[in-house]
C-alpha cells in the first residue's frame, strides 16, 4: 500500500525526470529511460536516470565536462 506522501514524491519525480529530460533535449541528448518513481527507503522524490549506452554516457559526460 502506497502512503499519501509517495503519491507527492511521484509526481515531484516525475516532474524533476520531465524537467531534466527536456534540458537534455536542449542539448542534444536523450536518456530513453528516464523516469519518475515511488520512494523505497525514504519519502524524497526520486529520479531513475535509467539505461544509457557507454557512448552517450561519455558524450554526457564529456559535453558537461566542457562546460565546467
Amino acid at each position: 500500500m502506497r502512503r499519501p506522501m509517495y503519491a507527492e514524491a511521484l509526481v515531484e519525480g516525475s516532474a524533476a525526470a520531465r524537467d531534466l529530460d527536456e534540458a537534455l533535449r536542449l542539448a542534444g541528448f536523450s536518456l530513453p529511460s528516464l523516469y519518475g518513481g515511488t520512494p523505497t527507503i525514504t519519502d524524497k522524490a526520486l529520479v531513475h536516470l535509467g539505461g544509457a549506452s557507454a557512448e552517450l554516457v561519455r558524450e554526457l559526460a564529456a559535453w558537461i565536462r566542457e562546460r565546467v
